[in-house]
Order: C-alpha cells, then sequence, then structure tokens
C-alpha cells in the first residue's frame, strides 16, 4: 500500500530539492540522478505486485543508495545548508518506508501462478537492464564509470540499442517455435551489424580516444582486410554474448514455464523496433562511426544476411527430439567451466596472436560442451543461464583489474561501480538458478 506513494514523493522531493537549493557544484541545474531511480521505482511498484516487484523496488533503492552516498552524507550533515538537509532527510524518510514496504512484500506468499505469475513486465525490464549491463557498463572501460546520471543515461540508451533488439530477435524465434541454435545466429547477424554498420569500431584505427586502442588493434592487423583479428572477434562474440545471449538466458530462466512463450505485444513491439532504430540512429550520426570502406560496409551487410538466412534454415529444418538421458549436467558444474574458459579468454586477450588462439580456443570449447550436452537431452534452461552467468561474471571480475580507458575516474566511485554491477549480475544468477519446484521437461531445441 505504501510502496508506490513513498517512492513517488521521493522522487519529487529530490526534483524540490534540485529546484530549491540548486547542483552540487557552480554549473546549470540537472536533474537530480535519484529522479532516474525513484520514478522507475515508482512503476516497478505500480505495474509489479507481490515479491518480484519488492525485489525490483529494493535493488533500485540499493543502487541509489550505493552511487549516491557521499551526496546523502554531505547535504544531512548541512554541508550545502539547511535546506538542502531538510529535503534531504524528507527523501530519506520516505526511501525508508518504500523500503520497508518492499521488504513486507517479500514475506507474502507466492501465488497461485507459482514463479511464472506476473513476471512479464520484470523479465521485458531487467532483460533491457541486463543487455545495457552487459555490453558496457559491467566492463567499466568508458567514463560513465561511477557516475551516477551517466550510468542512468546508459541503462536507458544502451537498453535500446542492445535489450531492444535482443527482444526482438527472441520474440521472433518464439513466436515461430525456432530454438537456441536460430537465436544465437540471428545474435550474431546483431553484433556483427552493430560492430560493422553501427558503429563501425571494427574498422576504426583510433576511436573515441580509448587509450591503446591503435596498439591493440596493430597487434593482430589483416592488412588485406583493414581489420584486427582479435577486435573482430572480441566485438561480434561479445555482443553476441553479453549483450544478448547472457541476458536472454538469465530472463528466461526466472519464469521457465514462459520460457517459450512470447512476450511482446503488437504496440510493445512496435516500441522496441523504435527504440532500436532511434538509438542505432543517434550512433550512425556520430563522424566517429564511419570508419568502414564501401567494400567493408557491403562485406559486412553480406554476413549480417547470411547469419539471417542461417538461423531462417536453421529454424525450419527438422530437430530430432533427443533420447531421455538418465540425468543432468550438475549446474554448478557448468557455470565453473564456463567461467574459467571465458576469464582464460578475457585475462589473455592482450597477448596478441596467442591469446587470440587461446581466447578462440576456450570460447570454443565452451560452444562444443554445450552442443554435445544439449544433443544427449541433459541440458536446460537452467544450464543455459549458467553459461551467461559464467559469462558475465568473468567480464565483472575481469573489470576491477584496469581503469577506464577513456576519462579521469576516482578510485572509489571506479570500484563501487565495479561492485555494484557485480552485484547485479550475481542477483541475477541466483534468481535463474533457483531449483525448479517441479520438473520442467527439457526443451528439445535447445
Amino acid at each position: 500500500m505504501w510502496l508506490l506513494p513513498t517512492a513517488l514523493l521521493a522522487a519529487a522531493v529530490s526534483v524540490v530539492g534540485a529546484v530549491v537549493v540548486g547542483p552540487a557544484s557552480d554549473g546549470p541545474p540537472t536533474l537530480p540522478f535519484g529522479v532516474f531511480v525513484l520514478f522507475p521505482a515508482a512503476v516497478v511498484a505500480l505495474v509489479l505486485r507481490g515479491r518480484v516487484g519488492g525485489v525490483v523496488v529494493l535493488a533500485l533503492v540499493a543502487f541509489l543508495v550505493v552511487m549516491s552516498f557521499p551526496r546523502i552524507v554531505a547535504d544531512l550533515s548541512g554541508e550545502r545548508g539547511l535546506p538542502a538537509a531538510v529535503l534531504r532527510g524528507v527523501e530519506a524518510a520516505c526511501v525508508g518506508v518504500a523500503v520497508y514496504a518492499a521488504a513486507g512484500r517479500l514475506r507474502q506468499p507466492p501465488s497461485g501462478g507459482g514463479r511464472s505469475a506476473s513476471t512479464r513486465p520484470a523479465q521485458i525490464f531487467a532483460l533491457l537492464g541486463l543487455s545495457a549491463i552487459g555490453a558496457e557498463l559491467l566492463a567499466a572501460y568508458g567514463d560513465s564509470t561511477g557516475d551516477p546520471q551517466a550510468i542512468a543515461f546508459a541503462l536507458v540508451f544502451f537498453g535500446g540499442l542492445y535489450g531492444a533488439p535482443a527482444l526482438l530477435a527472441r520474440e521472433l524465434v518464439r513466436r515461430l517455435g525456432w530454438g537456441w541454435p536460430s537465436l544465437l545466429l540471428l545474435f550474431a547477424a546483431l553484433g556483427t551489424a552493430q560492430a560493422c554498420l553501427i558503429d563501425q569500431s571494427v574498422f576504426a584505427v583510433d576511436y573515441q580516444d580509448y587509450e591503446g586502442w591503435q596498439a591493440n588493434r596493430d597487434a593482430t592487423l589483416i592488412p588485406a582486410l583493414g581489420i584486427s583479428a582479435s577486435n573482430t572477434f572480441n566485438f561480434v562474440l561479445g555482443h553476441l554474448i553479453y549483450s544478448f545471449a547472457a541476458p536472454v538466458a538469465l530472463a528466461e530462466a526466472w519464469a521457465p514455464r514462459r520460457a517459450r512463450e512470447p512476450w511482446l505485444g503488437p504496440v510493445t513491439t512496435v516500441l522496441a523496433a523504435l527504440a532500436y532504430l532511434g538509438t542505432a540512429g543517434v550512433i550512425l550520426s556520430d563522424p566517429e562511426s564511419h570508419s568502414g570502406s564501401s567494400v567493408q560496409l557491403a562485406v559486412s551487410a553480406g554476413v549480417v544476411v547470411a547469419f539471417i538466412v542461417a538461423a531462417l534454415l536453421l529454424g525450419r529444418a527438422h530437430v530430432a527430439v533427443p533420447k531421455a538421458a538418465t540425468g543432468r549436467l550438475p549446474v554448478w558444474a557448468v557455470l565453473t567451466f564456463t567461467l574459467i574458459a571465458a576469464l582464460i579468454s578475457d585475462l589473455g586477450s592482450a597477448a596478441a596472436w596467442p591469446g587470440f588462439a587461446v581466447g578462440l580456443a576456450a570460447n570454443g570449447l565452451v560452444g562444443v560442451g554445450i552442443l554435445v550436452a544439449a544433443r544427449t537431452g541433459r541440458w536446460s534452461l537452467r544450464h543455459s543461464a549458467a553459461v551467461g552467468l559464467g559469462y558475465l561474471l568473468s567480464r565483472g571480475m575481469v573489470a576491477f583489474t584496469y581503469f577506464p580507458l577513456i576519462g579521469d575516474v576516482e578510485a572509489f566511485p571506479k570500484y563501487a561501480h565495479n561492485t555494484v554491477m557485480l552485484v547485479i549480475v550475481l542477483v541475477a544468477g541466483a534468481l535463474a538458478l533457483r531449483p525448479e519446484p517441479s520438473p520442467i521437461a527439457a526443451d528439445p531445441k535447445t
């Protein structure tokens, strides 16, 4: 009862504070970071009932507190005067009541529909956010690292750039009754389009002033093609895994009974398409995204079409139903194997051609292992989610070993950013890997 009004009130107080007190330092007024978190929390409280809504709201509030903690302490101590301290106190009180109400939802008994009841909006929103996190924020390589307002913008923008096409590809595959092989081919098409046609980073000699870009590119440069072997492999495969496949695998595993069902209606499909086209158009309008020659762009477009045709042919092909296996692979073993392979690939990527070969072999082993396990019927949604979680955990862990490649980010916000993103991935993975109360039949096309 109290969750929605208190979240809205806290957001309103945050806006009033920005107008009355002004920004924290000299400069134009800006919309406070709390609004980007508290208004979505209010929407979640309205749309998602029961435990799911409570968990999502608690996660949003925890993210707000961690990212805004220095500002909260400064305002409450009176650093910006009494009005700022009073407004911040009221906002904190409202957030506290909202947290209490959200925690109360966790004590509610589950609805009759089980885990799959009322989860579709949560899965859609979470997929959008996880795609943005997996593609950009988890790696923490940009100057948005540790900047709450930049992170809030990135969640929205990259949710449209990566999460929207992931939703659309998944929707097409699920409506046509295809399986994960076709979905992965569509994701490969999207990854190729992003890296070669939209931002064209594969062809860039020096992209967005990122430190070490040219040296890394030259280490595995193929002069005849004008591309770096490691960059091409990492960008296309990286988008396939982190931007699309891993978020979809986790989101589907939260409600296994609905994993094969469509999630979008006509209106949401159009909105997802507009979000993708709009964000891709913004990237294309950047002069830095015009690196490819006409021949390179034509070949890239041909590769995208080839992936789509392969997805179509594979989806329409008859797939034999595997024989029932005597047992399932331990999920923890799949997670551990994937995590080790991903870490080997990530940590060895800086070693030029040897690193490229190691990464190719490590990821190839994961792919072969999945193929063998799926053909023997020992694979499930939770195993797919374990693979996705292993890759995301590797990216989040490796991000602690370097500072952003652009901009000047202090240590505290950098490591706070790394920690928060990794915790979000862990929570998403824990929800996906929970044992289902009743057995779920294996997907013959997985």
